[in-house]
């Protein structure tokens, strides 16, 4: 890698909806683009259709080998949907790096009414001598649980400037640029694309801090789950 840039990519890979099929599609995607990291969201780990420590992460990166790799669960589906002596199954966040990285976590707010946990998959990847904040997201879906997220998101970024990247649910990319410049970011809204063709918008934004800028960005349209992914390319 070209430490003065990260290529990335992010994507909702639509948990276990018709996986086997779309697997092998997500996987060939990964390896054409050849991104420094993969930000990935609705990854499941569910006992009914894998094995335990077989999560989509794990099958996924047993294909694309890289080397440092993180699940993080963040909503236990059979608490959510009240379901009782059924098998394990978690969904949540997932990061695939080339580059080593230390990670945590924030928990978001749990607002009223709002049956789903949210988190934010936090990770510090070292890239050469640089050290580079990635979070990677997944609001909630609806229109006001999902802005009062980012806005929340975005005050726990104040001090480290990470790039956020992921599924906001958000879907008029103006609100996104409204957030981004607000908070001294430059926002992947800037270009025109849709990434869930089912509502014709767009849930799925980059945000990078201003110290960085976009080289290149696409939202790819080889079709590999209910969103399309992104690719940026970007100067540190």
């Amino acid at each position: 890698m070209d430490t003065a840039k990260l290529k990335i990519i992010t994507l909702n890979i639509h948990n276990y909806h018709h996986f086997s099929q779309r697997k092998p599609r997500i996987i060939a995607l990964i390896k054409k683009y050849k991104p420094d990291i993969v930000a990935l969201q609705e990854i499941r780990d569910d006992r009914a259709k894998n094995k335990k420590g077989m999560d989509q992460a794990k099958q996924l990166n047993d294909e694309l080998n890289f080397k440092y790799f993180k699940f993080l669960r963040v909503n236990n589906r059979n608490k959510v949907k009240g379901l009782v002596n059924t098998p394990i199954c978690h969904e949540g966040l997932a990061i695939l790096s080339k580059f080593p990285f230390s990670s945590d976590e924030i928990v978001l707010k749990k607002h009223k009414d709002d049956k789903y946990l949210r988190k934010i998959l936090v990770a510090n990847v070292r890239a050469g001598n640089q050290i580079i904040p990635v979070w990677v997201v997944h609001f909630s879906n609806n229109d006001l649980f999902a802005r009062l997220h980012a806005e929340e998101t975005l005050i726990h970024a104040k001090s480290i400037q990470p790039i956020i990247l992921g599924d906001f649910n958000i879907k008029y990319p103006s609100e996104i640029k409204r957030l981004a410049t607000k908070n001294n970011y430059v926002s992947s809204s800037d270009y025109e694309y849709i990434s869930f063709p089912e509502d014709n918008c767009s849930y799925d934004y980059i945000l990078i801090p201003k110290r960085y800028s976009f080289s290149s960005f696409e939202c790819i349209q080889k079709e590999v789950s209910d969103h399309k992914a992104l690719f940026a390319e970007i100067n540190l």
